[in-house]
């Protein structure tokens, strides 16, 4: 009887090992890759929600017709496409706004994103081909996302936005969509073992923030921009600065004249030389 009993132990624990342990030591792992792609999407959401606050789609109003100008505009694919270099890349690697390199998701992609899927053990991308032509040098083809701008949420927030657009009829306008909502997904590949084989897994990432952007293209834009609100402005017409000119003749209303008493002047500020660098050169981060 003790030797059945010895038995019956081992089978129990053959059993114990191949139904739990085994499993478990497998999906463990897989659990860490998993939540190292969950932890990237939420990166990536957040960075989309606080970019567009600065990057809009469209030309902001009331640009004036100069060269000099720099509008920050990006669609939203080319949003998308600064996620891989930002979080799934290797450590180690510079972060750039222009990259002279082309992306590749097999050789650039950080080693927490790989995990042995196939029964040969070789380390395969854990994130799943998007599209089934898509190349490995392009960064959307394992991401992606939408990125809305809507109006404030909230009565008093709607109200609040009602009573600044009423200063719309001086042709003074602002941004209305302060409240950006972001989502970033990406699906997992399956393992090649049953019972992995289905899980079809996929991580999302959200984001929403609430901040209002001003996208101006420098001084002059912003000069365009604000001197509509200057009560003075309306008064700066040829006919009022010829009569201040005809009565800075007089000794005591020399300071009347049109190129002393400017009406609906406006001077922006501008940032200081050393605010105006490239990141990442010397004396700039680097």
């Amino acid at each position: 009887m003790a030797k059945k009993q010895q038995g019956q132990a081992l089978v129990e624990s053959v059993v114990g090992l191949s139904l739990v342990i085994i499993p478990l030591l497998v999906v463990f792992p897989l659990l860490s890759k998993v939540s190292s792609a969950q932890h990237r999407a939420d990166q990536a959401a957040h960075y989309n929600a606080w970019e567009r606050t600065v990057w809009k789609e469209g030309r902001p109003d009331r640009m004036p017709s100069r060269s000099g100008l720099y509008v920050a505009i990006r669609s939203d694919d080319q949003q998308m496409q600064y996620l891989p270099w930002r979080f799934y890349q290797q450590d180690g690697r510079k972060i750039a706004s222009r990259h002279q390199e082309k992306w590749s998701w097999d050789n650039r992609v950080h080693p927490l994103l790989k995990y042995p899927l196939k029964r040969d053990g070789t380390n395969t991308l854990l994130l799943k081909n998007l599209q089934e032509s898509a190349k490995d040098e392009q960064e959307l083809a394992r991401l992606t996302g939408s990125q809305q701008g809507t109006g404030t949420p909230g009565t008093y927030g709607k109200t609040v936005e009602q009573a600044v657009g009423m200063l719309s009829f001086t042709g003074f306008k602002l941004p209305r969509d302060q409240f950006y909502r972001t989502q970033i997904r990406t699906d997992l590949e399956n393992l090649n073992m049953s019972p992995f084989d289905e899980l079809d897994l996929s991580v999302h990432g959200q984001s929403a923030l609430l901040a209002s952007g001003w996208n101006a293209a420098g001084p002059y834009h912003v000069r365009n921009r604000v001197r509509r609100l200057v009560l003075t402005n309306y008064m700066d017409v040829g006919v009022i600065r010829t009569a201040q000119n005809l009565i800075g003749i007089i000794p005591f209303g020399k300071e009347i004249k049109s190129n002393s008493l400017k009406l609906g002047f406006v001077e922006p500020d501008v940032l200081p030389a050393n605010r105006l660098c490239t990141y990442g050169t010397k004396n700039c981060g680097g």
